[in-house]
């Protein structure tokens, strides 16, 4: 079984006050029930436990166990960077106490292996960043120093807490390495409290071949076969699934939760987008339209108890809580309709990639005919011989964002 864990959630307004008691809570908890069990999909919520500390206690205390399965949280390290915060031990100590008061699954404090070129570089640019070897060693081992701390600061808690361990690496030797090293930072009466893993991109690059490379390369570490979840960062469609779809097809996930958190589709209600029945994504606009109509309806179909009008369901998706409340004494009709726009958005998308997971040969309508041959060829490997063949043979097909090994020996003009 696969599980969808939803991020972004302040999209949803769920951590708002009025969402915790009363009819609104039961009702919402009733919304997302409806996820849960569904195209072989679990349900659960992921936090930050740095910058959203406060969205924790509700989700573990209101909507665990009811709406939603469990709480993921994530460390907020990417966060803490982007803030020019420096990252003490104080304060990795109080996401740790986050994590293990209100969470299920936590990521850990990930060190990242990788030095920018200039000054400044975006998230998703590969053009301005290598991996460092230089550092990889320290990264490595500061890494499974944060997960020693991570578990002993759980066990002190008396918290059931699985830290989730998360590799980094350009390549699978340095992906083993890392995992190696980082492993004898941490005691070995503490490895059995590791709960995950996820597979970091940061040293690698985040291109199609780089997601296959990645989902065999998780087969291969010293943790796989102690270790059945596989977390994966960030996924916001069905072809980003595609390569861990393969590895399942290839029988080497057969004993492996995989879950995958995703903000695509809470940010939908505020961005204007629902994955469709057929899907597709629908983009409605502000102004009322035959699109609404077609969203409720389809929310109708997935939510039998589902029964706002169209016109009231359009116009409680284009206000604010707060000023629909002002003008009528009520938050809740907003809040619903955010939330039974995202639950049917997320339904298409789980049965889109259960029937994908079912039937292999649906990768056909993602990819170019290419691409899919790659894929169908990689859905066969089973051991890392065939990798190597593969990726000589046949991996070149795949679109490749993969960041620089090591400093290019021309630097750029402007570094």
């Amino acid at each position: 079984m696969f599980e969808y864990v939803a991020s972004g959630l302040s999209f949803l307004r769920c951590n708002f006050k009025d969402t915790h008691t009363g009819e609104l809570l039961d009702s919402l908890n009733s919304l997302w029930k409806n996820i849960r069990g569904k195209n072989n999909h679990e349900f659960s919520f992921l936090y930050n436990a740095h910058v959203e500390k406060h969205f924790g206690e509700v989700f573990y205390e209101k909507y665990r166990d009811k709406g939603i399965k469990q709480v993921y949280a994530d460390s907020g390290g990417l966060q803490m960077i982007t803030l020019g915060l420096s990252i003490t031990p104080q304060l990795k100590l109080k996401v740790y106490e986050s994590q293990a008061q209100y969470s299920d699954c936590a990521m850990s404090f990930d060190e990242i292996p990788v030095s920018m070129l200039g000054d400044r570089s975006s998230r998703s640019d590969t053009t301005n960043k290598y991996f460092d070897r230089s550092k990889f060693e320290w990264c490595a081992r500061e890494s499974g120093r944060n997960v020693k701390t991570q578990i002993e600061t759980f066990l002190e808690m008396g918290s059931q807490t699985k830290p989730f361990f998360i590799a980094q690496g350009h390549d699978l030797d340095t992906y083993v390495r890392w995992t190696e090293y980082a492993l004898e930072e941490i005691p070995e009466e503490l490895h059995g409290y590791i709960g995950g893993v996820a597979m970091g991109s940061a040293g690698m690059g985040t291109g199609v071949l780089e997601d296959c490379k990645r989902a065999f390369f998780f087969t291969q570490l010293p943790l796989f076969d102690k270790v059945n979840h596989l977390h994966i960062l960030g996924i916001g469609s069905v072809a980003r699934m595609v390569p861990t779809l393969a590895m399942i097809r290839a029988g080497l996930y057969n004993n492996v939760h995989v879950s995958y958190d995703s903000t695509t589709h809470t940010s939908g209600v505020q961005m204007g987008r629902y994955y469709g029945p057929n899907f597709k994504w629908i983009t409605p606009g502000r102004y009322f339209n035959v699109d609404y109509v077609t969203i409720n309806n389809d929310v109708k179909r997935i939510i039998p108890e589902w029964d706002m009008d169209d016109e009231l369901f359009h116009y409680s998706m284009n206000e604010s809580v707060r000023r629909y409340e002002k003008k009528y004494g009520d938050p809740n009709p907003p809040i619903l309709a955010f939330n039974a726009y995202f639950t049917g958005s997320t339904i298409n998308f789980t049965q889109h990639l259960n029937e994908v997971n079912n039937d292999f040969t649906l990768v056909n309508t993602l990819m170019n005919e290419k691409m899919y041959g790659a894929m169908d060829a990689f859905s066969t490997v089973k051991t890392s011989d065939q990798f190597n063949y593969w990726e000589k043979e046949v991996g070149r097909y795949l679109p490749s964002q993969s960041i620089r090994d090591g400093l290019p020996a021309t630097l750029p003009e402007d570094f």
